[in-house]
């Protein structure tokens, strides 16, 4: 099976433009150009399941569609979309926010699906996605490295708890590296399918990894690669695995 992981950014794109004329301008602009080049070079990848981090549910940005949606129509399988903040949060009351989140499109038929909330951080959604051989948990840490902390512990719990193997991947925002997860790779026992700790961040010259699939010992990972596109701020991560 190919899973690809990729924080696409909401399709808003990425360059020397982005902060201009303010920060962080480039986040109010219309997406629907840059995300079918997205969908287009996410379809020659030809994957079994898609994780996507930073999708748009359905914002002006987009004309008013889902990117997961869109996604699904164009590379085949079915759309899971969550908002990756707390549901009583002010912030799922915000016009471009609430529609901010997270979400997996699978070729494979899952068993079951759900959204998990985690106790810390302003984003909290854990989606979690059961198959017939594994589970797949996608999630966005929080940017604070106390909650993420503390995120870590409870991802750590979850992890435990499943009674299939399991696949954690999203955007971790470990500015330390893969030193921040030992504690949670240790305890659960799962191995980095990025052994080599290529950087994923920024795109345009890659010196964090932030980004990460982590997989149980019953996995067998046998080629990860991280193609060299400039669609999102992040590079996404091509994983095959098999069981």
């Amino acid at each position: 099976m190919r899973f690809v992981l990729y924080n696409i950014r909401y399709a808003t794109g990425t360059g020397w433009d982005y902060h201009i004329p303010f920060p962080f301008w480039g986040c109010f602009r219309k997406t629907e150009k840059n995300f079918k080049d997205i969908s287009s070079f996410l379809m020659k990848l030809n994957p079994d399941i898609v994780g996507l981090v930073e999708s748009d549910g359905g914002s002006y940005r987009q004309n008013g569609k889902s990117q997961p949606k869109e996604m699904a129509s164009q590379i085949g399988g079915m759309p899971i979309f969550c908002c990756k903040y707390y549901p009583e949060s002010f912030i799922t009351k915000t016009p471009i926010l609430k529609s901010q989140g997270n979400a997996v499109v699978t070729k494979i038929p899952p068993v079951s699906h759900k959204v998990r909330y985690l106790s810390y951080g302003v984003k909290r959604a854990l989606l979690e996605v059961e198959y017939e051989d594994f589970v797949l948990y996608l999630v966005h840490l929080s940017l604070g490295r106390k909650a993420r902390t503390k995120q870590l512990e409870e991802l750590a719990e979850r992890c435990m708890s499943s009674k299939k193997p399991v696949i954690l991947a999203g955007d971790c925002n470990t500015f330390g590296g893969e030193d921040e997860l030992f504690p949670l790779i240790e305890r659960v026992g799962l191995k980095n399918a990025n052994s080599d700790l290529m950087p994923t961040y920024p795109s345009s010259s890659p010196r964090m990894l932030l980004d990460f699939v982590l997989y149980s010992p019953e996995i067998k990972v046998d080629n990860l690669f991280i193609p060299k596109v400039m669609f999102s701020d992040h590079l996404p991560l091509v994983c095959d695995f098999s069981l």
